[in-house]
């Protein structure tokens, strides 16, 4: 993790030394008001048990803020964006579930912790960039630091699994001017290597540019990740709108 941020850092100072003086740094924050379907399984020797994220371990939706910069050198960009996620709940299982090799009885008090961080390093070339209109493309590396655990003080369990998964990805940028100071826009990335493993982010805004140097922008976003491999499993798919400020410099 610590040499994909510098190696980030790095590419990003190379670039920005090597920036003509019409280079613009973009800053974004971002509020996310998602709505969340999952399910997780983790078997560590023996087959886990599929278990809902929300109606069988109690975890409930959560809002989120998001960090992103960008460096626009003309039509070329270079993104970063980051987005900690964490969910927890807490729950009395109606039946026995197996996670990463334990059983939990019926019955018995579980508290439980998903946590994502998910960074988001790519380039974007804009094949047309004119008169508040763009159209490009995007390669992109979304990069996933997670762990789910799951806890019970009655039973004396406290297991947990933790991964790392880059995926590279690609995608569509567009922006279509309005009249005044008003556009529309959304970009789509992913990946998919069958019903095994999938990813897919997208998002739709209507955006406001009150001032020259910043944009108020109000849309939705759907994010879904899909990947199993043996007799693990992870399904989590957020959705919901979002308000984002960004100023230019």
């Amino acid at each position: 993790m610590k040499k994909f941020l510098a190696a980030s850092l790095v590419f990003a100072a190379t670039l920005a030394t090597a920036a003509t003086a019409s280079a613009v740094v973009d800053v974004e924050g971002r509020y996310w008001l998602t709505n969340m379907d999952g399910t997780v399984q983790v078997s560590n020797g023996a087959v886990g048990t599929e278990l809902d994220l929300t109606d069988d371990l109690g975890m409930e939706d959560k809002n989120f803020f998001e960090g992103r910069v960008t460096l626009e050198l003309g039509s070329h960009k270079l993104r970063y964006g980051f987005v900690p996620l964490k969910w927890s709940g807490s729950t009395t299982l109606t039946e026995s579930v197996t996670f990463a090799g334990q059983t939990y009885t019926a019955n018995a008090d579980v508290d439980s912790e998903l946590n994502l961080a998910y960074h988001r390093l790519g380039y974007e070339y804009d094949f047309i960039d004119m008169l508040n209109n763009k159209l490009g493309v995007i390669v992109e590396l979304k990069y996933f630091d997670g762990d789910a655990s799951l806890a019970s003080t009655a039973l004396g369990l406290d297991e947990s699994e933790s991964f790392k998964l880059p995926i590279p990805t690609v995608g569509v940028a567009a922006q279509v001017g309005l009249p005044m100071i008003f556009s529309v826009g959304g970009e789509i990335t992913g990946i998919t290597l069958g019903s095994s493993a999938y990813l897919v982010d997208a998002e739709a805004a209507v955006n406001i540019k009150p001032a020259p140097f910043v944009i108020i922008s109000g849309g939705y976003r759907i994010f879904k990740m899909h990947a199993e491999s043996d007799n693990d499993l992870a399904d989590v798919t957020l959705s919901g709108p979002f308000l984002a400020l960004r100023a230019d410099f």
